[in-house]
């Protein structure tokens, strides 16, 4: 046996080893609070920004590139982006192009991106734009370096920095899924993601972010930043409060506790918008738990993978044992765009938006970015957007998620567990 083929099957031998130890949710379900009692802030974890105001949706890849046009263009005094795939393909290097305009009039523009980006454009046209970024003279940190010489460091390694977030001027923050190349930001028409980016205005959730993406530049790059540089504006007075869940910590995960509270929060229906998940036991039962209650669980996944075909793999090996404990599984059938979006709808009345997937990555292995909000006003174009996407969807019943378990769905799960 070759010494590569040993370290490969060294590794799946480990993750089978490990993953009954590994946990997405927690392991004990905590009581939902009853609607109007006792104290909100405790609800989820995370910041809670009760200054939020003008919130609105973005949901395919070239309204969002036409928003982040018009912001680059308005920008009055920065702009910082942290993206975890950036790429310099056409689209990647039309916004880069803009951004580098802005910055021969003065403003001022930080971009961070995780290294995964090189690894990702190796199945995508283009490479990872941080060369090109670096020729514009647009300053970029790169984090956590893929380099073999850290490849020890085991399991801060495999930490990557999964968010997606804009700042403009202290005053708007934008977040969600999209990233900076072709793939994010083309119409699903052109093969672009269906994909989401929720825009809003809120003081406390600006310097929180504006206070995150200055310690991190600074933990990668000499030239340092003082986070009283940017400036927070004060947010609105509209009333309208969200929880914004930024897990940057290694040991201080929140993507657990966010999901788990929002099935707990559950009373009649679920609707679990992933692009894809690798579900372990934990969150089996609490599907089996929730749809013992009597709650309706969807999840919705995507069916259109184009080169990334170990997604439909790993996705397709759980099927059948999420829909043996109770869930209804949906297939976006889109024939050009894959659905990148990540989001969750509780009774139509709890709304989450954001980076994160429903797998162990997220909950463990990756900084994430999102937010929940309570309310049907404020999650209108949400409930709207459900119905397209359901409309474009078909169930999958268990027979044919059966047919889904061979070797190769079973091998590229147990990669994917960790790495995707």
């Amino acid at each position: 046996m070759r010494a590569a083929t040993r370290v490969k099957v060294g590794f799946l031998l480990c993750l089978v080893v490990l993953q009954p130890a590994c946990t997405t949710l927690p392991l004990q379900r905590p009581t939902a609070p009853e609607s109007g009692s006792g104290d909100p802030a405790k609800r989820f974890p995370g910041l809670r920004c009760c200054d939020v105001s003008e919130l609105r949706f973005h949901f395919t890849g070239d309204a969002f590139l036409e928003r982040a046009e018009e912001l680059i263009r308005t920008a009055r005094d920065y702009i910082l982006i942290d993206s975890f795939i950036i790429v310099d393909d056409e689209k990647g290097k039309h916004v880069l192009g803009l951004l580098r305009r802005r910055i021969d009039e003065g403003l001022r523009v930080y971009v961070m991106t995780d290294s995964c980006s090189g690894f990702v454009s190796g199945f995508v046209d283009g490479r990872t734009a941080v060369p090109h970024m670096v020729e514009l003279g647009i300053p970029v940190v790169e984090f956590n370096p893929m380099r073999p010489n850290r490849s020890a460091r085991l399991p801060k390694f495999l930490y990557r920095d999964h968010r997606k977030f804009w700042l403009i001027d202290g005053e708007t923050v934008v977040l969600g899924g999209q990233n900076i190349w072709s793939v994010s930001l083309d119409s699903p028409a052109e093969g672009g993601t269906t994909d989401s980016m929720v825009e809003f205005r809120s003081g406390t959730a600006a310097r929180e972010l504006a206070d995150s993406f200055v310690r991190q530049w600074n933990a990668y790059s000499m030239e340092k930043l003082n986070g009283a540089d940017f400036a927070a504006t004060p947010g609105g007075t509209s009333g309208a409060c969200l929880w914004l869940l930024n897990q940057e910590r290694f040991a201080r995960p929140l993507v657990g506790r966010m999901f788990d509270g929002l099935l707990s929060a559950a009373e009649r229906e679920v609707w679990l918008i992933q692009s894809y998940t690798m579900p372990d036991r934990s969150l089996l039962r609490r599907i089996r738990q929730a749809t013992d209650e009597g709650v309706r669980v969807n999840i919705l996944f995507s069916s259109a993978y184009a080169s990334m075909d170990k997604f439909y793999y790993s996705t397709s090996y759980r099927m059948r044992d999420l829909i043996r404990a109770g869930a209804v599984v949906w297939e976006y059938g889109h024939p050009l765009s894959h659905l990148h979006y990540k989001g969750v709808i509780v009774d139509d009345r709890w709304f989450a938006i954001g980076s994160a997937n429903l797998n162990y990555r997220s909950c463990h292995l990756s900084k994430e970015l999102n937010i929940v909000f309570e309310g049907s006003d404020l999650g209108a174009a949400m409930l709207d957007n459900l119905e397209e996407l359901v409309a474009a969807s078909r169930r999958v019943g268990e027979s044919e998620a059966a047919r889904r378990r061979g070797f190769r769905y079973l091998l590229y799960y147990l990669i994917m567990f960790y790495g995707g």
